[in-house]
Parts: structure tokens; sequence; C-alpha cells
């Protein structure tokens, strides 16, 4: 029984086909999750087949750039399937739109660091121009969206400036709780990065617009040097970028 087990594992491990058969279990997972997500919330986002098929291919991608493999880096953005609400997926997203962000913006050896329960850690380590750089992020998701002004009828204070802005209140608010895991490791850099998933905040700024917001930000929250602020839109406008860094690299 042994060495038929053996001749029938040695092609297979040959072939690379055990090692196929073993990314399919957590592709699977993550599928099942998103359909299960969908009939649980009937969120209209996951309604295409589309979407959870790029999702897929997005953590397909963010393993060649991690050189993970899908099952250990679905460990370390702290996936749980059987947290079956939009937010619980928004920041899911969140941490893999980083990897992107991160590359995008010249950064080597990205690394997901898988959160500790009796201790705290960033969400990534990375290095930039020889620095070692811990990365924190935080997702601002639709509940974080201004509603419309009930006499004007449009989108208000989606400025942080603004007074009562929701965004710099919620920004700010966020910051802070997210710091004691920036200041958990000693690197050279380190870099609170928000990931804006709010329509109105992200239709209603432009490119120049989002770069003043984050230096506006970072001025506010005055925790030095060696900090930066990162917003992540995923948005082009006239082929510009209003993913934005400050101060710059």
């Amino acid at each position: 029984n042994l060495r038929q087990t053996r001749d029938l594992l040695l092609p297979k491990l040959v072939t690379g086909e055990i090692e196929v058969q073993s990314e399919l279990i957590p592709k699977n997972e993550l599928i099942s999750f998103l359909n299960k997500l969908f009939e649980k919330t009937k969120d209209n986002r996951l309604a295409d087949d589309k979407v959870k098929s790029r999702i897929v291919e997005m953590m397909s991608e963010a393993c060649e750039i991690t050189e993970l493999s899908f099952s250990d880096l679905l460990q370390r953005l702290d996936f749980k399937p059987s947290d079956l609400n939009i937010e619980a997926l928004e920041s899911f997203l969140a941490e893999l739109r980083s990897i992107f962000w991160l590359r995008d913006f010249g950064f080597v050896s990205i690394e997901p660091l898988e959160a500790l329960k009796k201790s705290v850690c960033p969400d990534f380590t990375a290095k930039y121009g020889g620095k070692t750089c811990c990365i924190e992020v935080f997702c601002l998701t639709q509940t974080h969206g201004q509603k419309k002004d009930s006499n004007l009828g449009v989108y208000v204070n989606f400025d942080p400036q603004f007074t009562g802005s929701k965004f710099g209140r919620d920004f700010i608010s966020k910051a802070n709780l997210k710091k004691k895991q920036l200041d958990s490791g000693d690197k050279d850099s380190k870099i609170l990065l928000c990931v804006l998933n709010s329509d109105p905040v992200i239709l209603l700024n432009t490119a120049d617009e989002i770069k003043n917001h984050a230096k506006f930000l970072y001025e506010q929250l005055n925790w030095g040097n060696g900090y930066y602020v990162g917003i992540l839109t995923g948005v082009e406008v006239n082929g510009v970028s209003s993913n934005t860094i400050f101060p710059s690299l």
C-alpha cells in the first residue's frame, strides 16, 4: 500500500499537481465566503461573478509580490471566513489593496504580518530606499461617508478642513487608535495608510485635493518626524492617480 501511494504521488510531485490542488482549497474558501456574504447581505457589489473572480486574481497577483502562498497570504491578511459582514470584507480588501499601493510607490520586500493575540504589531513591513518601514492600514468605508445636506441636497464636509467634516473626524479618531501598532516596532519610517471606500469623498475630490488633505491630516496629527500619512483611493482622473503619501518619501 505504501509503495502504491508513493507511485501515485511521485508523478504529481514532479508535475506540481499536488501544489496546485492545495492552492485550490483556499481559493475555493474565498469564493465560498464571497457567495455566502452576498446571500446574507444582498450587497449588489457582490452580485457579479466577475467581481469575485477579480478579488481572487488580485490575491494571486499579491502572492507574487509578497512571495507567499495563497493560503499564507489569506492568513496574514486576517481573513475570517466565518465573519459574514461587509465591514470584514472591506477590511480584508483594504489590506490586500495596500500591497499594490506599496508596490506602486516603489516599496520592496513587502511582508504582511499576521495579527497577534497577546501583542500588537503593524499590518506590514517593507523597504524603501534602504530604509525599513512599518505600515498600518485602516479603512474608511461607506458607513463613514457624509450624508447629503437636507436643505441643499448636496454632499457637504467631504473636505477634512471643513468644520464638522465626518471624513476628517473619523480619520483622526481611527489614526489615534492605530498609532500603537505603528509604535510597536523600531523602524526607520512609520506609515499610516487610509483606504478610502466612501464614494462621496472619493468622487468629490481631485487628485490634488486628496494630496492637500493628506498634508492637512498629517499636520493635524502632529506626530513628528518619521511618520507619514498615505491615502489610497484607487481612482485615476485623466490618467493621474489620486493615491498619495505625505511627506514625500
